[in-house]
């Protein structure tokens, strides 16, 4: 019989192929690939979280902010303006592998965005996200 668990759903928006194929393959082996949605484009996630019952949504959203086509910054602009409502109930982190000061400040000034943290994220932490 298969256990069942109230694990957290995660979606993650980062161009980078080769580091979303780690996180995928780890967490495939440990059973929570199903927990985690990538995207490597920020378009293509704001279509997918505006489609989306309440029930479905995630609880976390790591954000890349730069990628081609719209970068972390304007998903920022446009989830404060246009999606507050989703705002007010996913927590996001911003996951980069900038270190620049007024990056961070930037996107720090978001209220809902929980974190700014340095890639490449451990698996520990994202086991963590997802297992709550």
């Amino acid at each position: 019989m298969e256990e069942i668990y109230d694990y957290k759903k995660v979606v993650f928006i980062d161009d980078d192929e080769e580091l979303v194929n780690v996180y995928s393959t780890i967490l495939e082996r440990k059973k929570l690939s199903k927990y985690l949605v990538h995207f490597n484009n920020a378009k293509d996630s704001i279509k997918y979280l505006k489609n989306l019952k309440e029930e479905e949504l995630p609880d976390y959203i790591l954000l890349d902010l730069y990628m081609p086509e719209m970068n972390g910054f304007k998903f920022l602009e446009y989830f404060e303006k246009r999606l507050k409502k989703l705002s007010e109930v996913i927590e996001v982190y911003v996951c980069t592998s900038s270190r620049k000061k007024d990056d961070r400040y930037k996107a720090m000034k978001y209220p809902f965005v929980e974190a700014y943290l340095e890639k490449p994220l451990s698996s520990d932490f994202i086991e963590l996200l997802i297992k709550g």
